[in-house]
């Protein structure tokens, strides 16, 4: 019984350290401030729980891909805190950050029925996070509000995720957080 014991242990030991390793969760999360924008938000909104955004983003640049129009940046905007709203009622917006647009490329956001949005440059709290962004809200959020709680600060608004291929397996997320 021992022995399979151990074996069954040192089997779940080696799951969990390969899913740590493949999310990137010990990854660094670095915190600074800064200029960001201008950016323009093609996206659809979602409303429920935040986990569930993905396939709204994946949407809208499987759309931009077929259409061949640049989705630099893939982003969700999340517009509630989770801890205070019901998570059926959060509300989100996924899809394609641009520095800038085109008329045709507006054009072509509202034909299929998404919303435009314009993001002035301003200086924000900067998370970036090189881990899967499916452990953000484990490993930058508690960091972030650890963060703001040291220094002061308070989360004044929507967070702003962008996410942006950086490799062929990787992926930096930067975090965007208007503060007081």
């Amino acid at each position: 019984m021992g022995k399979a014991f151990a074996i069954t242990f040192g089997a779940l030991a080696a799951i969990a350290i390969f899913v740590v390793y493949r999310t990137g969760y010990l990854e660094p999360v670095d915190i600074g401030s800064g200029s960001q924008g201008p950016f323009v938000l093609i996206y659809k909104q979602h409303t429920g729980p935040y986990h569930k955004i993905a396939p709204v983003i994946d949407e809208v640049e499987r759309t931009f891909k077929e259409a061949n129009i640049d989705c630099p940046m893939a982003f969700g905007r999340f517009l509630h805190d989770p801890n205070v709203v019901p998570h059926d009622r959060l509300e989100s917006h996924g899809g394609c950050a641009l520095p800038t647009t085109t008329n045709a490329v507006e054009k072509f956001a509202k034909s299929n029925n998404y919303q435009i949005d314009r993001i002035d440059k301003k200086e924000y709290l900067v998370a970036t996070f090189n881990g899967s962004p499916s452990v953000g809200p484990l490993r930058v959020y508690p960091e972030v509000e650890a963060w703001m709680n040291k220094y002061g600060y308070k989360n004044k608004g929507p967070v702003i995720e962008l996410y942006q291929t950086t490799g062929p397996d990787s992926l930096t997320t930067r975090y965007l957080f208007t503060y007081d």
